[in-house]
Protein backbone atom coordinates (compact mmCIF):
# COMPACT_ATOMS: atom_id res chain seq x y z
CA UNK A 1 0.00 0.00 0.00
CA UNK A 2 1.20 3.27 -0.92
CA UNK A 3 0.98 6.11 1.47
CA UNK A 4 0.71 9.91 0.49
CA UNK A 5 2.65 11.49 2.92
CA UNK A 6 1.49 13.96 5.10
CA UNK A 7 -2.07 13.64 3.73
CA UNK A 8 -3.55 11.25 5.99
CA UNK A 9 -4.77 9.08 3.25
CA UNK A 10 -4.02 5.78 2.62
CA UNK A 11 -4.15 3.39 -0.57
CA UNK A 12 -3.42 4.49 -3.81
CA UNK A 13 -2.93 7.63 -5.00
CA UNK A 14 -1.98 10.15 -8.25
CA UNK A 15 -1.01 13.59 -8.87
CA UNK A 16 -2.41 15.63 -10.93
CA UNK A 17 -0.09 16.88 -13.81
CA UNK A 18 -1.08 20.18 -13.65
CA UNK A 19 -0.85 21.24 -9.83
CA UNK A 20 0.84 17.98 -8.11
CA UNK A 21 -1.93 17.63 -5.84
CA UNK A 22 -2.89 13.94 -4.68
CA UNK A 23 -5.80 12.77 -6.75
CA UNK A 24 -7.16 9.74 -4.70
CA UNK A 25 -10.09 7.66 -3.78
CA UNK A 26 -10.68 4.13 -2.44
CA UNK A 27 -11.36 2.61 -5.46
CA UNK A 28 -8.31 3.58 -7.56
CA UNK A 29 -10.53 6.02 -9.54
CA UNK A 30 -9.52 10.07 -10.29
CA UNK A 31 -11.09 12.87 -8.65
CA UNK A 32 -11.73 15.96 -10.04
CA UNK A 33 -9.57 19.18 -8.78
CA UNK A 34 -13.20 20.37 -7.38
CA UNK A 35 -13.55 17.74 -5.22
CA UNK A 36 -10.78 18.44 -3.57
CA UNK A 37 -11.35 22.04 -3.03
CA UNK A 38 -14.80 21.70 -2.03
CA UNK A 39 -12.80 20.29 0.82
CA UNK A 40 -10.45 22.44 1.52
CA UNK A 41 -13.88 25.29 1.73
CA UNK A 42 -15.14 22.85 3.94
CA UNK A 43 -12.11 22.48 6.04
CA UNK A 44 -11.73 26.62 6.28
CA UNK A 45 -15.26 27.01 7.25
CA UNK A 46 -14.67 24.82 10.02
CA UNK A 47 -11.39 26.75 11.14
CA UNK A 48 -13.77 29.87 10.76
CA UNK A 49 -16.19 28.09 12.94
CA UNK A 50 -13.81 27.10 15.55
CA UNK A 51 -11.28 29.96 15.71
CA UNK A 52 -12.56 31.01 19.10
CA UNK A 53 -11.44 27.99 20.82
CA UNK A 54 -7.51 27.19 18.48
CA UNK A 55 -4.77 29.18 19.78
CA UNK A 56 -3.71 31.54 16.89
CA UNK A 57 -0.75 29.57 16.00
CA UNK A 58 -3.05 26.17 15.86
CA UNK A 59 -5.00 28.47 13.24
CA UNK A 60 -1.71 29.75 11.19
CA UNK A 61 -0.59 25.80 10.89
CA UNK A 62 -3.87 24.94 10.09
CA UNK A 63 -4.55 27.67 7.86
CA UNK A 64 -0.75 26.83 5.85
CA UNK A 65 -1.35 23.18 5.72
CA UNK A 66 -4.88 23.63 3.38
CA UNK A 67 -3.23 26.41 1.58
CA UNK A 68 -0.95 22.99 0.70
CA UNK A 69 -3.78 20.94 0.21
CA UNK A 70 -2.35 18.90 3.04
CA UNK A 71 -6.08 18.34 3.69
CA UNK A 72 -6.00 14.93 5.89
CA UNK A 73 -3.43 16.66 7.99
CA UNK A 74 -5.48 19.78 8.56
CA UNK A 75 -8.13 18.03 10.30
CA UNK A 76 -5.88 16.03 12.01
CA UNK A 77 -4.08 19.37 13.16
CA UNK A 78 -7.76 20.40 14.11
CA UNK A 79 -8.81 17.51 15.71
CA UNK A 80 -5.74 17.02 17.74
CA UNK A 81 -5.47 20.91 18.91
CA UNK A 82 -8.92 20.73 20.12
CA UNK A 83 -8.72 17.35 22.23
CA UNK A 84 -5.21 18.61 23.95
CA UNK A 85 -7.65 21.73 25.55
CA UNK A 86 -10.66 19.08 25.41
CA UNK A 87 -12.19 22.01 23.54
CA UNK A 88 -16.21 21.67 23.36
CA UNK A 89 -17.89 21.14 20.48
CA UNK A 90 -21.45 21.14 19.38
CA UNK A 91 -22.65 18.11 17.56
CA UNK A 92 -23.09 20.20 14.03
CA UNK A 93 -19.24 20.90 14.76
CA UNK A 94 -18.60 16.76 15.48
CA UNK A 95 -20.25 15.39 12.66
CA UNK A 96 -18.79 17.88 9.89
CA UNK A 97 -15.42 17.12 11.14
CA UNK A 98 -16.10 13.22 11.37
CA UNK A 99 -18.29 13.31 7.96
CA UNK A 100 -14.50 14.58 6.42
CA UNK A 101 -13.17 11.72 7.68
CA UNK A 102 -15.50 9.13 6.16
CA UNK A 103 -15.19 11.37 2.95
CA UNK A 104 -11.17 11.50 3.26
CA UNK A 105 -11.03 7.53 3.86
CA UNK A 106 -9.02 8.53 6.47
CA UNK A 107 -7.87 6.66 9.66
CA UNK A 108 -9.38 6.65 13.39
CA UNK A 109 -6.86 9.48 14.58
CA UNK A 110 -9.45 12.04 14.26
CA UNK A 111 -12.42 9.83 16.31
CA UNK A 112 -10.17 9.48 18.97
CA UNK A 113 -8.68 12.47 19.05
CA UNK A 114 -12.72 13.88 19.08
CA UNK A 115 -13.38 11.78 21.95
CA UNK A 116 -11.59 14.00 24.24
CA UNK A 117 -13.73 17.14 23.25
CA UNK A 118 -16.98 17.25 25.66
CA UNK A 119 -20.08 18.22 23.81
CA UNK A 120 -21.55 21.43 23.93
Amino acid sequence: MRVARGSGWRGPYYRCSSCGAIIHTKDGTLVDRGHYEEIAGQLRGLLIRLDDRLPSKGVALIAEFIDANELGLALEQMADVLSEDEQPLNAEERADMLSLVDRMQMGDRVPRALESCPDN
